[in-house]
Order: C-alpha cells, then structure tokens, then sequence
C-alpha cells in the first residue's frame, strides 16, 4: 500500500526536529568578500544551511538553476547551485561550451537527491493519484484541458489553477522534459522562485495545483503546509526510497559546481570540502534525500582531485 501523503510529511518532519537545535541563530549578513553562490531555489536553503551551521560567509542568491548558470559561466560566481545536470550540446543553452569559451573550469559535485513533488490543496480529496499522461495534458500548452472535470467527469466543473517555477528554473526544466516530453507548456499558469510564495499560493487556492522540491514542499510555513499535500504520479509517492530505486519519475540528483580558479580561496575550499564531509547528514535536516552512501566518497574524491567537467552518468 502507498505511504499517505499526510504520513510521508510526518515522517519527514520527526526525522529532523531531533537536529532542530543544531542550528545557527546568528547575524550571517554576507560581507563585501563573501563566498557568491547562485543559482537553484531548490538547493538554496541546503547551501545557506551550510553557510550557517559552520559559520561561513556566503552570499547564497537563489534565481534558478540555469540563470544561475549563466552568471557562473560568465565567472560571476565561485558556486552555483543546481537543481539539473550543467545543460550541454542540444540544449537551448549550451553552458558547457559557455564556460569553456570564458575559460571557466567547475568542478560537478552531487550532494543530494530529490523528488519534484506535484503539490494540490488539501481539501481537494480526489486528484491525490494523477498520471505522468494527466499531469501532461494539464500542464500542455495546446491541451484543451482547462477543469478537473476534463480529466475526469466524475470531478468537480472547476477551474484547475495552476501556479510553478518560472524560465531559468531546474525545476522547471526537469518537470518540462519528464512531464512533457519536448511539447510546450502553457503560458497562463502564476509563477516565482520565491518557495514560501508558492506555497502559499496552493495553500489559498482550493483548485490549486503546482510543483516543487520534497525539501521545499516538507520546509513550507507550518500554517501553509497544513493546507497543502501532495500527489502520487502513476501510483507512486515522492518517498526516499521510490526517489533513490528510480521508481517514482520526478527523481533527480540536487549539485553544487564550483569555479575551479576560486578553490585557490581558503574560505571557498575550505566551506566546500566542509559541504561535502557533511551533506550527508545534513540532507535529512534540511528535508531532502540522501544519495547512495558510496555518492559522498566519490563527489569528495572528485574535488580533492580537482575533477573538472561534467560527469556522464549525470547527463540526461
């Protein structure tokens, strides 16, 4: 039997309260020479956790994925964080080549997992299942699907109102290329990169439907997160275990890449070897998932080592 919804956020929840403590309350405000990380709204609360825990001066901006990457590319930042794989040829942005031409070397380093979670309100009590082919359909640009009732007459004649991430976003692009597989998706839905906005968004809307990180669904405002749940796509819930055995088809790998010209910094080398000896243990703290053990050896060998360039295992 699938893991309610309602079970999977509890869970969640008790795993981290014990690590509640641990963490930090002082003023971290970045100064002029801080550590600049761009990049994913879904691994910015990760980033900025670290910053804080172990005491690092680190201005964490997060504007998403990809535009994250074109600042990065263009050497406008030491980290950038990411929610996909640096795009490369067959892209619409090559950022690979776009380092490579501004001569900036990065080191690709997994430190998490998540699961893009397709979030509703909670009073809606019939869309707690809905398909890879249904979640197409609503969110197709061409698709003619515009109520519940058109996916299943047995539910309610009401306006779906759709609320996501905007361009530039990981997120986004994962869900665009799992869910729509190349067609274009419709323009009229609200959207930001502000988590706690978009969260509140589906929590005041009882025709809401949206998208977003496990860590960022499980991290929302208590108020708003008790008005918001989740959904099981093609029978499947967005739980540690269907995320790492690759059952549940929103999964994705969460990474940092780092400039290698600014590990020549001690601050920047040291709070990325420090990132790495911990995230680990931190991921359930910040209410995502944990890669397989062996990940964390291999992504530390690859910095000691100075690796550069993109992993092919990563690349879709």
């Amino acid at each position: 039997m699938l893991k309610s919804s309602k079970a999977l956020t509890a869970s969640m929840l008790a795993a981290v309260t014990v690590f509640a403590a641990g963490c930090s309350s002082s003023d971290n405000t970045p100064g002029e020479d801080a550590i600049q990380a761009t990049g994913s709204a879904t691994v910015e609360p990760i980033t900025s956790y670290m910053a804080d825990r172990y005491d690092f001066d680190v201005n964490v901006e997060a504007i998403g994925s990809t535009d994250g990457f074109e600042k990065f590319c263009n050497g406008e930042a030491d980290i950038n964080d990411a929610s996909v794989a640096i795009p490369g040829a067959g892209a619409p942005v090559d950022f690979q080549k776009q380092c490579a031409d501004n001569k900036v070397e990065y080191i690709e380093l997994p430190i998490g997992l998540d699961a893009i979670t397709i979030v509703k309100h909670r009073d809606n009590d019939f869309a707690a299942d809905l398909t890879i082919e249904q979640l197409h359909d609503i969110w197709s640009k061409d698709s003619p699907v515009s109520k519940w009732s058109d996916i299943d007459p047995s539910w309610p004649g009401e306006e779906i109102k759709l609320y996501g991430r905007p361009a530039g976003s990981g997120t986004l692009g994962v869900f665009e290329a799992t869910v729509l597989g190349g067609d274009e998706i419709r323009d009229d839905y609200e959207s930001t990169d502000d988590i706690q906005e978009l969260s509140k968004w589906v929590a005041e809307d009882k025709n809401a439907l949206s998208f977003m990180g496990i860590g960022n669904y499980l991290a929302t405002d208590e108020e708003n997160r008790n008005l918001i749940d989740n959904v099981s796509v093609d029978g499947v819930a967005p739980t540690a275990e269907e995320a790492r055995n690759g059952n549940y088809p929103l999964s994705r790998p969460l990474f940092i890449y780092v400039n290698k010209a600014s590990t020549e910094r001690e601050d920047v080398d040291n709070f990325v070897t420090t990132y790495l000896e911990h995230a680990e243990a931190v991921m359930p703290r910040v209410y995502f998932y944990q890669l397989p053990e062996d990940e964390y050896g291999t992504a530390q060998k690859r910095y000691a080592d100075r690796t550069t360039g993109p992993d092919d295992r990563w690349q879709v």
